[in-house]
């Protein structure tokens, strides 16, 4: 094990510094486990933080979501507009843009990536067998955390990556995984099992660049993640910090197909204005 792997396993054992999900982001986490959860009841744990109550409100009345002529005032009714999987989400989006405070890494190209990402692989989810749509979703929006960890906890070693990324133009995983012993999804996914999210999606968020060694149960959502990465850079929405995408593995993981791509791209461009759109309010 190398100095750096140790170093950032004391850091996510100890919890000393790490950013943590606030405690109302956990609370909904938690409700949203059970089938029956209603909208009231989950807006009234957002209610509990008024400034995410009001990112919610202004996100229910963007142009994006808004069609009609009375604006939304309640965050019942804006739960129901958005749905309790986008609620989730942008509730975990939200707190993790306040959690991580990196100068480095250019934060909005980050975000808006993410946000690409997430309904890419929501959209990929849908047309693949075994992969939930909303934990492809989260999994997409927080699959890149581990770059945040590296921006905010190892800005010199982040830093020299980029160097390398720039100057050789090879894929900042694989920079990660010589130089660090481990590349930024098993950051990720540490980090995530910390924070008390599905173990599929950290399983999938630490394995995105390498499907192949994933855990049976996650197997089908890493390959949609990788192949998420490189439909967002279709999409005009990739990270130009992790460098050129390589070519997707589309079989031997699982059942994602040419065909399953084939029939996300014709989403790609709204998928692209969405990212713009939503990004304002996070």
């Amino acid at each position: 094990m190398t100095y750096f792997v140790e170093h950032l396993r004391d850091l996510i054992a100890s919890n000393r510094n790490l950013p943590t999900l606030p405690e109302v982001v956990l609370q909904l986490h938690a409700v949203l486990q059970d089938d029956m959860a209603s909208e009231p009841q989950v807006a009234s744990i957002i209610e509990r933080d008024p400034a995410l109550a009001g990112r919610l409100l202004k996100v229910a009345n963007s142009a994006f979501y808004f069609r009609g002529t009375d604006a939304v005032t309640s965050v019942t009714v804006a739960v129901a507009r958005l749905g309790l999987s986008q609620v989730h989400a942008m509730c975990l989006a939200v707190s993790v843009v306040r959690a991580f405070t990196g100068k480095g890494l250019n934060h909005r190209r980050f975000w808006r990536h993410s946000v690409a990402a997430a309904m890419t692989a929501d959209a990929l989810a849908r047309h693949t067998r075994g992969v939930d749509p909303e934990h492809a979703y989260i999994a997409g929006l927080l699959h890149d955390v581990g770059l945040l960890v590296l921006d905010q906890f190892f800005p010199d070693r982040f830093a020299e990556l980029v160097r390398v990324v720039r100057e050789e133009g090879t894929p900042i995983w694989r920079a990660e995984e010589a130089r660090l012993g481990l590349d930024h999804g098993e950051i990720g996914g540490l980090l995530l099992g910390r924070w008390s999210l599905s173990r599929t999606v950290a399983d999938a968020v630490a394995h995105h660049h390498h499907p192949e060694q994933a855990p049976a149960s996650a197997a089908a959502a890493s390959c949609v993640l990788q192949a998420t990465e490189g439909l967002t850079v279709e999409a005009d929405c990739g990270l130009p910090d992790e460098g050129p995408p390589e070519a997707v593995t589309l079989t031997g993981v699982c059942d994602l197909g040419a065909e399953t791509l084939d029939a996300v791209r014709p989403q790609l461009a709204y998928i692209a204005e969405a990212s713009v759109a939503l990004l304002a309010h996070l």
